[in-house]
């Protein structure tokens, strides 16, 4: 996810096209305009974000949802110049808590969020139409989780930092299973 970091706020010139160009961008609802392109309207307290708005980027992000002084917090969507839509919880500009992300090849990822990486319980759908139900850490597949392949195989397991490490089985087409230990993808003892 990418972050998107607020600017103090511009004193200019009245009729310099910068600045809050109408309303009230010290206590109420107005709209500020920054010189490098980008503009939010919404509620503002103490001359910050703070309440619901909506933050056009110059790079082409849109974020509509809710500040507290000057930072995303509560509940947003960020639609990417990229494609890619995320809709959930932010705490102080990051994806922290519940939230949905559709990337623009339409893989999906539906759960918990930490620091802009998926970390905690979630479900991830790639296009292709393999999935993950599971834990994740750091944006890795880490700790108890199932991996459904395409195909129809599967892996229910402990994962280690994006690997198949610890107790698992692996269910193949046909239905026979192997479980054991697993280390770093590979079964080591059945």
């Amino acid at each position: 996810l990418l972050t998107i970091s607020i600017q103090a706020q511009d004193y200019d010139e009245p009729g310099s096209g910068y600045g809050c160009i109408s309303g009230d961008c010290e206590d109420g609802l107005g709209k500020y305009v920054w010189k490098n392109g980008d503009y939010y309207y919404g509620a503002w307290r103490e001359g910050k974000m703070h309440g619901k708005g909506t933050h056009y980027k110059g790079n082409g992000n849109i974020y509509t949802g809710f500040y507290r002084n000057n930072k995303k917090n509560g509940q947003g969507k960020l639609v990417m110049s990229n494609g890619d839509i995320y809709t959930g919880e932010f705490v102080d500009n990051m994806a922290e808590g519940y939230g949905v992300i559709i990337y623009s090849n339409k893989t999906t990822y539906k759960g918990n969020w930490k620091g802009n990486k998926k970390h905690g319980k979630g479900t991830w759908k790639h296009f292709s139409g393999d999935m993950y139900i599971g834990e994740y850490q750091n944006n890795l597949r880490h700790g108890k989780g199932r991996f459904v392949y395409k195909n129809g195989e599967s892996y229910n397991g402990m994962w280690s930092y994006g690997a198949m490490e610890g107790q698992g089985t692996y269910t193949y087409q046909d239905g026979t299973q192997q479980s054991g230990i697993w280390e770093n993808g590979e079964i080591v003892k059945q």
